[in-house]
């Protein structure tokens, strides 16, 4: 490293790139310099508190202080209006519900075929019914919230004998959806903490163990291939996610003892690079 170029100017460097897309969002719904600027200081002793106390306690409000280079009194008022960003979570766990009862419409055997398809669904009955899928793996979601969901996000269709078809193995809200928004925050966010665990969390043992964090790309493709690359890319993850969504079918569990340790989120997230380049001189 140049001994002009500081550590935290790399740091930079990688924020402004992060934020870029970020601020794109913000401002095509709104949101000011000023609420953003609100917004950070929120976080900055949210996350100092959380994240940077002395042997796994919150940390006190001088550190915060001397932490986020705020006064005390700010850091105080700050932390006494903190809440969970209960939104945030509750979109997610709505999301994940809304996959997992998809997911279950393609292996549980109640609800396929002998073929392994997934079968046409009638609304109501006891077994093999939308009601029964909704009512094994739709928590505390009512069926018609579901029902209504689903199909909203282009998931399901309701046809006209009163059946209902199953059109995707995943749940995506629409564009215009504030759910999409929340669900955006949230795979930046995954992928953020997957950057993070790699760069600085390390075992008790002092042993970095590394998240799986790959890309394969290539700089030098004439764009008259990215048609064909992004059909190559649905098919091949869609495959991929299938199988990591089979794996963690078949390890869930919902058998819990009050010694058992609480459950926890594993995953993988796929996401497509598509970067314009500059034309090298002739």
């Amino acid at each position: 490293m140049p001994m002009s170029t500081t550590l935290k100017d790399h740091v930079f460097a990688a924020l402004r790139r992060l934020l870029k897309p970020i601020i794109r969002m913000l401002l095509r719904n709104g949101v000011t310099y000023k609420e953003f600027c609100v917004l950070g200081k929120d976080i900055y002793v949210e996350v100092a508190t959380a994240d940077f106390g002395i042997r796994g306690r919150p940390t006190n409000v001088s550190r915060v202080a001397l932490l986020t280079g705020l006064d005390r009194k700010e850091v105080k008022r700050l932390r006494d209006l903190l809440d969970n960003n209960q939104h945030a979570s509750d979109a997610q766990v709505n999301q994940d519900r809304f996959t997992r009862l998809l997911s279950a419409w393609h292996l549980d055997a109640d609800f396929i075929d002998d073929a392994g398809q997934p079968n046409v669904l009638p609304l109501e009955g006891d077994s093999g019914s939308f009601t029964a899928l909704v009512k094994r793996y739709g928590g505390d979601v009512p069926l018609q919230a579901m029902l209504k969901e689903l199909a909203r996000a282009g998931a399901i269709e309701e046809l006209d004998s009163g059946e209902v078809r199953v059109l995707q193995r995943y749940f995506f809200p629409v564009h215009t959806d504030p759910e999409a928004i929340l669900r955006a925050g949230s795979v930046i966010n995954e992928l953020a903490e997957t950057l993070f665990h790699n760069l600085y969390v390390q075992n008790p043992n002092g042993k970095k163990i590394p998240r799986f964090e790959r890309r394969a790309s290539n700089n030098q493709i004439d764009p008259k291939h990215q048609k064909a690359f992004k059909a190559f890319v649905d098919k091949e993850g869609q495959a991929f996610l299938e199988r990591i969504d089979d794996w963690l079918s078949a390890h869930e569990t919902t058998q819990f003892t009050p010694n058992s340790q609480a459950p926890i989120r594993l995953g993988v997230g796929v996401y497509a690079i598509h970067t314009s380049i500059d034309k090298p001189e002739a």
